[in-house]
């Protein structure tokens, strides 16, 4: 058995172990190309000035910064879960920091809806109603999200009693500032 050759086996090893270390310089040109590209990419002053006016908008609209950036369905996921959590606070604790908190947790679940879930498309009418005026324009509302629109009408469901409640409270405050501006 001494006379075996092993340069067929040596011959194997020394392919693979080379086609691996080509492999790894590769991978490594790759990522020093990888951070050289991202080290050198710059920012335009364009998408800094865009990303100003989306947290603008979010923050003008009551909206929390931490959707800048969530996908579509991450924020969905977490303002389902701001309203869920500010609800079970609501039922536990019936304090006014409580019913606040589940008021702007529903409205921003809400505005998110109407921003993300629907188009209004609005098309001008010619000529003139019986009165002369000019005829009012055509609204068209089309459903973009039919996913999200069906979890926006489960969680009003889920949420019917606390909504409810709300309305009520709601009325009483507005009786009051009724009676106080008398």
């Amino acid at each position: 058995m001494s006379n075996v050759d092993t340069v067929n086996q040596s011959l194997y090893f020394t392919a693979a172990s080379a086609a691996a270390s080509a492999a790894g310089r590769m991978n490594s040109q790759q990522v020093k190309k990888d951070k050289k590209t991202a080290v050198t990419k710059k920012t335009s002053f364009r998408s800094v000035l865009q990303e100003s006016m989306e947290k603008e908008d979010l923050i003008s609209s009551g909206m929390p910064v931490e959707l800048l950036s969530m996908t579509q369905e991450e924020a969905v996921v977490y303002l389902k879960d701001a309203v869920d959590m500010a609800g079970d606070e609501l039922t536990e604790k019936m304090t006014p920091e409580a019913f606040m908190n589940y008021r702007t947790a529903i409205r921003q679940f809400m505005t998110f809806v109407e921003k993300n879930c629907f188009t209004v498309d609005k098309t001008k009418r010619f000529g003139r109603n019986r009165n002369g005026k000019p005829r009012d324009p055509a609204i068209q509302i089309h459903v973009i999200n039919t996913k999200l629109d069906s979890l926006a009408s489960d969680l009003l469901y889920n949420h019917m009693d606390k909504l409810k409640l709300l309305a009520k409270v709601d009325e009483i405050n507005g009786l009051l500032v009724d009676l106080m501006a008398a």
